[in-house]
């Protein structure tokens, strides 16, 4: 069993889908959680904090966006000064479809500001933060296969998951010698409202190319989280984990019949 009692951990994104389910298995784990994002501390009885306290576990929330450099420094700076953070999940992210012609400028820039710079920004905010607190530390970054392979339509989304994928990488190695693990999990197709935009004709194609026929959940999701945050992944540094069902090791060959 895992045991996270006695850590701070913050999760950004952390009102739905796989940031909200990582938020839960953490205080499950006896995480003291801080949701950071733009909605959770307006979400009242809803709000995932919320649910973590009726739960019996600690939670709050505060406003945040990622995006913005100075009010990251801020609020990571305010909340290692209060508890200390031992524990960071990167999730905050945006998802457009549209290929590179279809793709305006606007939507470029807000794909990397959120997915990309939004990540940077979070995790040299607390990086500063457990490089003088001295007791290391774990970093999870939500990427995704669409960072790791092409995906057709996806131009802005795929080229900044593939710049959050060696940022994991570089940040890795070059903080693993002071204790601290940055790592990232790369999920396939899952069940989150950022994928209902698929008809369910597509889906449908999609999970007959998925070598165990299904979408992942965000606790599947969470479950990996969870690992890379904990003591497990001590000797794990700069890596990207796949949780996508097989589809990156290949996807099935299908025969038609005579």
């Amino acid at each position: 069993m895992i045991d996270l009692t006695g850590k701070t951990a913050v999760v950004t994104g952390g009102s739905r889908g796989i940031g909200r389910a990582s938020a839960l298995r953490l205080a499950e784990a006896g995480a003291s959680v801080i949701i950071c994002d733009r909605s959770d501390f307006t979400a009242g009885d809803d709000a995932c904090s919320a649910e973590i306290r009726r739960a019996g576990g600690d939670a709050e929330s505060r406003e945040l966006d990622v995006a913005d450099s100075a009010q990251v420094d801020r609020v990571f700076g305010e909340i290692a000064a209060e508890r200390g953070i031992d524990i960071l999940v990167n999730n905050a992210g945006v998802l457009f479809a549209g290929t590179t012609t279809e793709t305006t400028d606007e939507v470029w820039r807000q794909q990397f500001a959120v997915n990309v710079d939004g990540t940077f920004f979070c995790t040299r905010a607390v990086l500063r933060a457990m490089i003088e607190a001295g007791k290391g530390g774990k970093i999870v970054n939500v990427a995704s296969i669409s960072g790791l392979r092409a995906n057709p339509g996806f131009a802005a989304y795929c080229a900044s998951k593939a710049a959050l994928v060696n940022f994991t990488r570089q940040a890795g190695i070059d903080y693993a010698s002071v204790g601290i693990n940055v790592n990232g999990v790369a999920p396939g197709f899952v069940e989150t409202d950022l994928t209902a935009l698929y008809s369910p004709e597509i889906r449908g194609a999609l999970e007959g190319q998925t070598p165990n026929g299904k979408w992942a959940t965000s606790e599947q999701i969470a479950d990996s989280v969870l690992f890379l945050a904990s003591p497990l992944s001590d000797h794990i540094c700069g890596e990207i984990l796949t949780v996508d069902g097989g589809w990156m090791v290949g996807t099935p060959v299908v025969v038609q019949s005579a």
